[in-house]
């Protein structure tokens, strides 16, 4: 038995930085964005239902990131749209 995960993690930047070229010139400097990966407050809680789900069945949890090609790709072959877990036998 396994339950099935699908959560949507946010891409949110952590913090602007600013790196300038080698010869101080505009066309070298550039700016950059540092990101960081997040759940979404409906997948936090998704993924916490899950847990203790699968702890009480003994069963294998899978989790699928719908921000990603493979997880939307699987979510919409098995007819999910949002944050949601399921179990399969």
């Amino acid at each position: 038995m396994r339950i099935e995960v699908f959560v949507k993690n946010e891409e949110v930047p952590v913090r602007e930085v600013q790196v300038t070229g080698v010869c101080r010139h505009l066309c070298d400097a550039y700016e950059t964005f540092k990101t960081e990966k997040i759940l979404d407050k409906d997948s936090k809680g998704v993924l916490k239902k899950a847990r203790e789900k699968a702890k009480d069945l003994k069963a294998e949890l899978i989790v699928y990131d719908l921000a990603t090609f493979k997880g939307r790709l699987t979510a919409r072959l098995r007819g999910v749209k949002s944050p949601c877990w399921k179990i399969v036998e």
